[in-house]
């Protein structure tokens, strides 16, 4: 018996541009190169509605999760989606902190 699972359409590291190719690639599970050569083909065939499409894809089709690139950062800051970081990074702030003047000396 044959198990399917839910392959998600995911940008891939794969990449040459954006990843979308090879993400297509992955999905359909067929060779990211032989898919490049089929997409200059039919873009230069439709006169450069390729290209168009492709920009399309790339700001569709989501990144993995691993994956932040250029593209995905530009894509959540759109959408307002904070990324939860795994450390703070930035100035360390001193809590309850009295400063006191230096003695005077008297000679």
């Amino acid at each position: 018996m044959k198990t399917t699972t839910k392959q998600k359409l995911t940008k891939s590291n794969n990449r040459i541009v954006a990843g979308v190719l090879g993400g297509i690639a992955e999905y359909l599970n067929w060779n990211a190169n032989v898919l490049r050569v089929l997409f200059v083909i039919l873009t230069v065939a439709s006169h450069g509605f390729g290209i168009l499409l492709y920009l399309l894809l790339m700001t569709i089709i989501p990144s993995k999760p691993e994956n932040t690139g250029f593209f995905e950062q530009m894509r959540r800051s759109s959408t307002g989606a904070q990324e939860q970081p795994s450390q703070k990074h930035g100035r360390k702030a001193i809590h309850n902190v009295h400063e006191e003047d230096e003695p005077r000396h008297q000679d």
